[in-house]
């Protein structure tokens, strides 16, 4: 019975032990491969390039200017337009774009003396990289300007007018941009000497004294 107990013992001790010992392995941490690094870097490449443009795209507006004025010369696509008495030298580029009816026509289509609008950036002072030419309609302004004596019927201090009798008609005229004319100076039954300018079937007075 002793020799029993001490074989049993035995196997249980060898048993608690004689196990194998499991190895403890650190987990490898998640550092990204070289591949995965570039793939990092060619994304924000791409996003910095894409916020990069639309931000230039945002400067180009800010600095667009317009002018308008009649084409002198046209050589290789380039223009010199006389705006208002000053030369603008107008560049083109792939991207720019020529209007006339509201239909897009080629840089060959424009003419010496063709009004235009130009649309573009400032390069520098005179120089304008065109976006956009526009072929307008040149109508003349012809104001007709007359000395009448006319008699006057009624003055409007309020609505700036002033009521001739003009070629045995009753005219209504308005102040001219230019006008001296004070109104407050006249008033029905006087018999005035007036300058009086017609645009498109419109009268207005630039000047005027009582006689």
């Amino acid at each position: 019975m002793k020799k029993l107990f001490l074989s049993l013992t035995t196997i249980f001790l060898s048993l608690v032990f004689v196990q194998p010992v499991m190895a403890i392995t650190a987990t490898p941490s998640a550092t990204p491969t070289p591949d995965i690094e570039e793939k990092y870097k060619l994304i924000v490449q791409e996003n910095v390039s894409s916020i990069a443009a639309k931000l230039q795209e945002k400067v180009n507006l800010m600095s667009l200017v317009g002018y308008v004025g009649k084409i002198t010369t046209i050589s290789s696509g380039n223009l010199t337009v006389d705006s208002h008495g000053v030369l603008l030298q107008v560049t083109s580029t792939a991207k720019t774009v020529y209007l006339k009816n509201n239909s897009t026509i080629k840089v060959t289509s424009l003419a010496i003396d063709d009004k235009v609008i130009i649309i573009g950036t400032s390069i520098k002072d005179g120089i304008i990289q065109a976006k956009r030419v526009s072929v307008i309609k040149d109508e003349p302004i012809l104001v007709k300007t007359t000395a009448v004596i006319a008699k006057v019927v009624s003055v409007d201090i309020k609505k700036k007018t002033l009521t001739l009798t003009i070629n045995g008609a009753d005219q209504v005229l308005t102040l001219s941009k230019k006008s001296t004319v004070k109104l407050d100076q006249f008033s029905a039954g006087q018999t005035i000497l007036g300058i009086v300018k017609e645009y498109d079937g419109n009268l207005s007075i630039s000047r005027a004294k009582t006689l």
